[in-house]
């Protein structure tokens, strides 16, 4: 016997088409945000939600972000993910985000300088053997004068490695490169070229530095890409994995690691970007005009702040790690400081504190600012406003 067609219950059809029907509308949702995120940056933020639950109730706490510090010339500062860094002539002190001293070392840093690379922060001073480094949460890494010499230079790579540059006896300069753990894991010296500049990948697996030697009665610069699971004992051995990229008699000032394979190179002339095979990507010459500040991002991109010394507007310029603009920026005030973290940029001025993000769109702004000469951004769009012996955290 030939049965009929199977009918479906027509209460069955609503649970099957609700999941379709939901799917098709997240979709959309998506669809609207990220359409917005692009196109209306200041308006759909998801670090908005995120800053709201993160500060839920402790703005309104009697204290929360603001942080007082003895006041001292020289003093130096960076941001935390919990707080603020400190480096002063007699050392380094985290604070927190309700002004508590998390943790703290004491050493002799009449010039302090102040070096930033994932979540370590590292300080020394010029001319000093001494060396002091801490990581966010306040646990102390370095904190010792056991150096072979006087400190030229020092950095952090982003993954927590280590270098610095030392004059010693016998040679003119002497590098050294600490794994994570900050044990000595490369070194190498030179008794022709004075080092004065020097740069880790964020692997620390490659050292850039700067060197410097005399030509034909003047001087020659240039940078040295070096191995660091390579044996390298004296620098005029060539090694045929070392790579050259000489930059004739341009002073070299600092070099940073962008990325793993892009190095910006801060010079007396401007500014030049490589790539790790010794190749000049691009140039910024700044033979007419003053670089007042500027700051690099973790994820590769740099903020400048420049003045023509012409009676014109200062402008910000926001460039990738190839060197290429992004984006340029008039401002009609004069700038104070510029600052970098992740996606975002803090600057000041002489009437508001305006954060961007990387083609200097605007998220937020505020004209409270009395007493602040420094902005330092932070990861979730929030800015700690750094005056004299007082820091205040401004969140949008």
């Amino acid at each position: 016997m030939r049965k009929g067609p199977v009918l479906v219950s027509e209460h069955l059809g609503p649970k099957r088409v609700w999941p379709r029907a939901l799917i098709m509308l997240l979709s959309i949702l998506l669809v609207l945000l990220l359409g917005g995120r692009i196109f209306f940056p200041a308006t759909i933020n998801p670090d908005q939600v995120v800053r709201g639950l993160r500060y839920l109730g402790l703005q309104d706490q009697p204290g929360f972000g603001c942080i007082g510090f003895e006041s001292r010339a020289g003093t130096i500062f960076s941001g935390c993910e919990e707080g603020l860094m400190i480096g002063s002539e007699d050392g380094m002190t985290l604070f927190s985000l309700r002004g508590e001293r998390v943790a703290a070392v004491q050493g002799s840093l009449p010039t302090p300088v102040l070096r930033s690379g994932g979540t370590v922060r590292l300080c020394f001073s010029p001319g000093s053997s001494y060396l002091a480094a801490m990581d966010e949460d306040g646990e102390i890494l370095l904190d010792d004068e056991k150096r072979g010499g006087p400190i030229v230079d020092a950095c952090v790579s982003n993954g927590g490695c280590m270098a610095y540059i030392t004059s010693e006896n016998a040679y003119k300069s002497v590098a050294t490169v600490l794994n994570r753990e900050q044990k000595p894991v490369f070194r190498f010296s030179s008794r022709t070229r004075y080092l004065n500049a020097c740069a880790l990948s964020p692997d620390g697996e490659l050292l850039a530095v700067s060197s410097l030697e005399e030509k034909d009665g003047g001087y020659c610069s240039a940078i040295r890409f070096l191995r660091t699971d390579e044996t390298l004992t004296d620098l005029d051995v060539e090694s045929g994995s070392t790579i050259l990229c000489e930059l004739d008699n341009d002073y070299v000032y600092e070099i940073r690691f962008l990325r793993s394979n892009r190095l910006m190179v801060l010079c007396q002339n401007g500014l030049r970007f490589l790539d790790t095979k010794g190749n000049v990507l691009s140039s910024l010459s700044l033979e007419d005009r003053i670089l007042t500040d500027y700051a690099v991002s973790e994820q590769g991109w740099l903020i400048l702040a420049l003045d023509s010394g012409l009676g014109e507007s200062p402008y910000l310029l926001t460039l990738d790690a190839d060197g290429d603009t992004i984006r340029t920026l008039e401002l009609p005030d004069r700038i104070r400081s510029v600052s970098a973290c992740e996606s975002y940029a803090a600057v000041l001025t002489e009437q508001c504190v305006q954060v961007f993000d990387r083609k200097l769109r605007v998220y937020d702004h505020s004209m409270n600012i009395v007493g602040a000469n420094q902005a330092i951004a932070r990861s979730d769009g929030s800015v700690l406003l750094v005056g004299s012996g007082n820091t205040r955290l401004y969140i949008p």
